[in-house]
């Protein structure tokens, strides 16, 4: 018996150990599936989503196995959600594993009591997720390879149909954000700021979503001029103080998005 504890305790410091000593950041991507083992079908209760969402709420460039970008498979680590056995509510954690299928991360255990499918479960991942948050994983971008193996760096290109009239704006450049993904809030609501080669993207944290994100619009930079494009194509002004709150003014109102650390 005592054998045993000590292969288990080995077991449990040798995870530990791995995780800590492995730098998520040193990966480009990581990839989430369609479907986990322990449910029925693809994007139950939204989990498959919501943790792509997460990921790139937390830094990562992340992707569904669906659409995996065009990239050296060992670029990227390839993300799992397992369902922990236990007698009360559910416990869910994260599995992060190599080109290899070797474990390099293991989250913490999230808990939740919620007698609702959806609710425990969402609820039970969101919790894991707060051991990953702490790692402050920032990831590099991805060198996509071309059929010739020539590698480029994957951009975000976005079609523009709306004139932009140029207004010269009064924030300083270095009041926007110089991470890849900033959070904000306005009304109760979560925003995630994503940047992009034109400036950044706006997205609402919404579990309704297909990927647990659900795009507002556009922030457009060029040189001195900042602007906003919703998905409607309405233009209005924009700007980020020296806090790193966003405004946006569309001329007869303003909305504020505050920075979350």
């Amino acid at each position: 018996m005592t054998r045993y504890l000590l292969l288990a305790a080995a077991l449990f410091f040798t995870t530990i150990s791995i995780s800590q000593n492995t730098n998520l950041s040193d990966y480009s991507y990581v990839i989430v599936p369609v479907k986990f083992d322990f449910l029925k079908d693809n994007d139950d209760y939204k989990l498959n989503s919501m943790t792509k969402f997460y990921f790139e709420k937390y830094g990562f460039n992340a992707y569904m196995a669906n659409a995996e970008p065009s990239a050296d498979r060992c670029d990227g680590l390839y993300a799992n959600v397992e369902e922990l056995k236990t007698l009360f509510g559910t416990k869910l954690q994260i599995v992060l594993k190599d080109c290899n299928a070797n474990e390099i991360y293991r989250s913490q255990e999230g808990k939740s009591k919620y007698k609702e499918y959806d609710k425990t479960y969402q609820d039970a991942l969101r919790k894991a997720f707060n051991s990953i948050e702490a790692l402050g994983v920032n990831q590099k971008n991805v060198a996509l390879q071309t059929k010739n193996n020539t590698v480029s760096h994957q951009t975000v290109t976005t079609k523009v149909n709306t004139p932009v009239k140029i207004i010269p704006s009064s924030n300083s450049e270095n009041n926007m954000p110089s991470e890849k993904f900033s959070n904000y809030s306005n009304s109760g609501k979560t925003f995630l700021l994503r940047k992009s080669a034109e400036g950044y993207s706006l997205y609402e944290e919404s579990p309704a979503a297909e990927d647990g994100l659900l795009l507002k619009g556009k922030i457009i930079v060029m040189e001195q001029v900042v602007k906003y494009m919703d998905t409607s194509g309405k233009v209005s002004d924009a700007s980020f103080d020296a806090s790193g709150n966003l405004t946006v003014n569309d001329g007869s109102s303003s909305t504020v998005y505050q920075a979350v650390d």
